[in-house]
């Protein structure tokens, strides 16, 4: 039924041309930009977070092309590159973040933290780094719903299949997530949600941002051959506990954030270390990395399904469940815990 709803929306598309890409009627049918600009931004981030840096993940997408800036062959391009090497299998709707990283390569016993610990390294790939935020006002104003597809499609005609298929996920994965017990969550398209969404789940505004390392390429990691060492471990909150908000960059044409908080939490810079440098490295293997790791410490509303479980041959709530940030994720922690 959905890819019926695509195709015939990509006619209705292609037949009236869409939108201009980058404006929005405004008041007295003046029309205004509805992608907040770099000086609008940065404006912002200066405002709440004066003196702290930008984390790259946020920043990506600062410079985003938008509107007339992106032509149709980039748009086309662009949604290829990443969606349209999906298989069926991968682009099924994911409902919450526990199917999302259901795979036992992505996750991880809190216990592999220590130094000297090998492992097969797996970090999922950085999605949309390279979309635009929406102005806060527009971004209000737009209902992120499947029942809205149609107009929130239109905004970005031409819309190829591969496009309208990822964009028919995310709303969905928005709009109808399975909650963790005790989950938290929004889907966030401007930089002024984000924050708000964070600081009210956190219950305080005195908040840092952080990203993962760019060391991190925007591909991930996949080292299913070669295994890397854990060489160092630093703890980014205190020991105990914390509470924290986790981001997920999402397919999307604009910034379109998945921010979910399950907590507590731990989080660990971790600096991981290729065994055997000298031999020839799988695709996309760098040498060392320091990527950002959440820990999950109460798991017991967990998927007591996941193969995770299986492997570890425990039960939800025996452990934690632990998972590197991609290139494109933010983490949100209140200052007093770092």
């Amino acid at each position: 039924m959905s890819i019926v709803l695509f195709l015939v929306s990509l006619l209705v598309f292609t037949a009236e041309g869409g939108r201009d890409a980058g404006l929005v009627t405004g008041a007295k049918g003046t029309t205004v930009p509805y992608y907040a600009s770099p000086s609008e931004l940065n404006g912002y981030w200066q405002s709440v977070f004066p003196n702290k840096p930008i984390p790259s993940a946020i920043l990506d997408h600062f410079s985003a092309p938008s509107g007339k800036e992106m032509n149709d062959q980039e748009k086309e391009h662009y949604w290829s590159l990443y969606s349209d090497r999906l298989t069926e299998g991968d682009a099924k709707i994911f409902h919450n973040w526990a199917h999302r990283v259901a795979s036992e390569k992505l996750l991880y016993p809190e216990t592999v933290f220590t130094a000297g610990s090998k492992i097969n390294l797996y970090i999922d790939r950085a999605a949309a780094l390279h979309s635009a935020y929406l102005r806060h006002d527009v971004a209000d104003s737009i209902p992120m719903s499947t029942k809205n597809f149609t107009d929130i499609a239109a905004m970005f005609a031409p819309v190829s299949v591969s496009m309208a298929r990822d964009m028919w996920s995310t709303l969905s994965s928005c709009e109808h997530p399975r909650e963790v017990a005790g989950e938290q969550k929004a889907c966030t398209t401007s930089l002024e949600s984000m924050h708000g969404f964070s600081a009210l789940a956190l219950r305080t505004s005195d908040l840092c941002a952080l990203s993962t390392s760019l060391d991190v390429p925007k591909e991930g990691i996949c080292s299913s051959s070669q295994r890397y060492e854990v060489a160092e471990v630093r703890a980014i909150t205190a020991k105990a506990a914390v509470n924290t908000v986790t981001c997920h960059s999402m397919n999307f044409p604009v910034a379109l954030f998945y921010c979910h908080a399950v907590n507590p939490t731990r989080i660990y810079e971790v600096t991981l270390q290729r065994e055997d440098v000298a031999a020839i490295p799988e695709p996309r293997t760098p040498a060392m990395v320091r990527a950002l790791a959440v820990c999950h410490v109460n798991t017991s509303g967990f998927d007591p399904t996941l193969k995770y479980w299986v492997k570890l041959g425990l039960k939800p709530g025996e452990a934690s469940v632990c998972h590197f940030l991609t290139r494109g994720d933010v983490l949100w922690a209140p200052v007093s815990a770092t």
